[in-house]
C-alpha cells in the first residue's frame, strides 16, 4: 500500500483588502461640486431673471409716460416696447445658465410676434381679432399691451425665487459635506486642500459642461441640459480627486506650512 504523501507550508486560505478609500466618501465627494455648480446657478439665475423684470418694468412705464404725454402714439408705443422687451429678454439669456436656459426656452423659445399679442389681448377684452376691431377698440387694446409689458409672469418668478432659496441650501449642503470629511480627517489641513480641488474642480467641470449643451441638446431640452451639467461636475470632481491623489506628497508637506 502505498504511503500518502504530506505536503506542508503555508497556504493564504484568506485575506483581507483594505479599501483605500470608502466609496460612500468618494460619492460623497463627487456631490459636493454637483451641489455647489446647480447651487451657484440656482442664485444666479434668479438675480438674472430680477434684473430682467426690473429692465422691463422701467421700459414700459417711460414707454407709457411718452404715449400719455403725446410724444409718440400708443401703437408707436406698442411696437417699442414689444421690440424692446424681446432684446432686453435676449440679453438677459445670454447670462442665464446653460440649464436655466433651456428651461425659459422650453417655456417661450422666443418672444412672441406682436400680432399674436394684439390678437391675444383684442380676444380677452372683445371676443375678436385686432384687424376686425374699430379704431376705439383697438386704442384699448393697445393700452392694455402697454400696461402689461412690464407684468411679471408670477408663477414662473416665485420659481426662479424657490431656485434662488434651493441654491443657498445647496451651498450649505456643499459646506456640510466638506465638513464632515474633514472632520473625520487625519489631517485636516491636508484634507482640506484636497477638499477644494475637488469642489472647485466639480464647479468648474459643470460650468465647461453648460458650454456645450446649446450644441449637444439644443434649445428647449431642459432634462438634457441638466444631465450634460451633471455628467460636467461629476467629471470635473474625479478630475480634481485625480489631481489632488497624485499631488498626496505635495499637499502632506502643504498641511504642515503655517500659512495664516
Amino acid at each position: 500500500m502505498t504511503e500518502p504523501y504530506l505536503v506542508t507550508g503555508s497556504y493564504v486560505v484568506q485575506r483581507e483588502h483594505a479599501l483605500q478609500d470608502s466609496p460612500l466618501d468618494r460619492a460623497l465627494e463627487l456631490m459636493e461640486g454637483t451641489a455647489l455648480r446647480f447651487s451657484l446657478d440656482a442664485i444666479s439665475d434668479e438675480k438674472v431673471r430680477a434684473n430682467y423684470l426690473r429692465n422691463i418694468k422701467r421700459m414700459s412705464l417711460q414707454t407709457l409716460a411718452d404715449v400719455k404725454s403725446g410724444k409718440i402714439s400708443a401703437l408707436e408705443g406698442v411696437q417699442f416696447s414689444h421690440e424692446m422687451r424681446n432684446k432686453i429678454l435676449m440679453e438677459h439669456r445670454k447670462v442665464t445658465s446653460a440649464q436655466g436656459l433651456a428651461v425659459v426656452q422650453r417655456k417661450k423659445a422666443a418672444g412672441r410676434p406682436l400680432q399674436a399679442i394684439l390678437d391675444r389681448y383684442s380676444k380677452e377684452l372683445f371676443q375678436k381679432t385686432y384687424e376686425n376691431l374699430s379704431r376705439s377698440e383697438q386704442s384699448k387694446v393697445h393700452y392694455t399691451v402697454l400696461e402689461a409689458a412690464g407684468r411679471d409672469d408670477a408663477r414662473f418668478s416665485k420659481g426662479t425665487k424657490t431656485m434662488r432659496m434651493m441654491g443657498k441650501l445647496g451651498i450649505l449642503v456643499t459646506a456640510a459635506l466638506a465638513t464632515y470629511q474633514i472632520l473625520n480627517a487625519e489631517n485636516k489641513q491636508k484634507e482640506t486642500a484636497r477638499q477644494g480641488l475637488i469642489v472647485s474642480g466639480g464647479a468648474a467641470g459643470g460650468l465647461l459642461a453648460g458650454l456645450g449643451v446649446s450644441v449637444i441638446c439644443g434649445p428647449g431640452a431642459p432634462i438634457c441640459a441638466f444631465a450634460i451639467v451633471f455628467l460636467g461636475t461629476v467629471a470635473g470632481g474625479l478630475a480634481g480627486g485625480a489631481a489632488a491623489d497624485s499631488l498626496d506628497e505635495e499637499l502632506e508637506e502643504f498641511s504642515h506650512w503655517d500659512i495664516l
